[in-house]
């Protein structure tokens, strides 16, 4: 009797074009997904997403493949459009953009084909104090030593954080940054820094020097001029921040829009059509793979800080900017020709 019923059920999912195989093969099985980074190799979102891609597919049923594909321009905004907009909305493809992405949309960035209100986030590995530093060599070596003459520094595109920092500091402080357009992301601004293209950079975390650079802190041979975060790095009690050096309550708030993407890090999100029971298993997965403990000894190997966040915490955060007074905004984004 028994056999009979498993034939007749074996019948019906013929009939339907179900194997039991296949009616429980998991969706990623035989899967890639892609990590779109909006900035080119070397750099600290590009080593997070490589850290995250060699452990995520292990804690997603059917294991897929997952791998990083950098796609510079804009700052990252073209990565941020390309998940958002034309790639597949099946869950395959997360976007590792700039933490300011969000910030560049509400400001009315032009370019922007996104809506960080509809942001699906998976949440964020890591998130590091700005820096603003240049090379031993240039002489500048306090914030007040670059209001005395124009400074040089390489610049990512509009939304980059090289490129937001400098151009507040000379609005609400008074120094004088040229920012040089044209890098890539941090390897090839930093590249440009050691061969004396530019004297400085205006936007590094500092998580990623510590894991990338750690020789130019050992030898002295940057001088970071100032930090952009809510709290002061441990290590930089002496380096002021961006809160520190602004006067008069609009200037304190326009450093406070501007710095709450460094509160945002390293993060991760996917395109608002992908099916929730996807969303569900990449958000346990990326849970997953930060607790890892092959993962964590492989961060602390390669210098690469884990301070996660979770998805509803970076909800908040988006929340918390989109509250900012409009007029403050709109100073804000004169500041930084969006």
């Amino acid at each position: 009797m028994l056999r009979n019923w498993i034939q007749i059920g074996l019948a019906t999912l013929a009939l339907a074009g179900v194997t039991p195989a296949s009616a429980q093969e998991p969706f990623y099985k035989g899967k890639t997904i892609n990590i779109m980074v909006g900035f080119g190799p070397g750099g600290g979102y590009d080593l997070y997403a490589r850290l995250l891609a060699r452990y995520m597919g292990n804690h997603i049923a059917g294991n897929p493949n997952v791998i990083v594909q950098n796609m510079t321009g804009a700052g990252g905004v073209r990565a941020a459009n390309h998940v958002y907009a034309a790639a597949p909305k099946d869950g395959t493809y997360i976007a590792g953009v700039n933490q300011g992405a969000a910030m560049f949309q509400m400001l009315g960035g032009k370019g922007a084909q996104y809506d960080p209100a509809k942001f699906v986030w998976l949440g964020s590995m890591a998130y590091s104090n700005n820096t603003v530093y240049t090379w031993r060599s240039s002489g500048i070596q306090k914030i007040d030593d670059a209001k005395k003459r124009e400074v040089s520094v390489a610049g990512s595109g509009v939304i980059s954080d090289a490129n937001i920092y400098p151009a507040v500091l000379n609005a609400l402080v008074g120094t004088k940054f040229k920012i040089i357009n044209g890098y890539a992301g941090t390897n090839e601004s930093n590249l440009a820094l050691e061969r004396g293209e530019v004297e400085g950079r205006g936007g590094g975390a500092y998580s990623s020097l510590v894991s990338t650079k750690p020789d130019w802190l050992r030898d002295k041979k940057i001088s970071i001029l100032a930090q952009i975060g809510f709290e002061k790095e441990p290590d930089l009690p002496d380096v002021p921040l961006l809160l520190d050096l602004v006067t008069g309550e609009e200037a304190r708030q326009i450093a406070t829009v501007v710095t709450l993407p460094t509160a945002i890090g390293y993060n991760h999100w996917v395109a608002p059509e992908v099916p929730a029971d996807r969303v569900e298993i990449l958000r346990k997965a990326y849970m997953a793979a930060l607790a890892d403990p092959e993962l964590i000894a492989e961060s602390k190997k390669e210098m690469l800080e884990i301070r996660p966040k979770t998805a509803d915490e970076l909800t908040a955060l988006v929340k918390k900017a989109a509250a900012v007074p409009q007029p403050i905004l709109d100073k804000t984004a004169k500041i930084l020709e969006w």
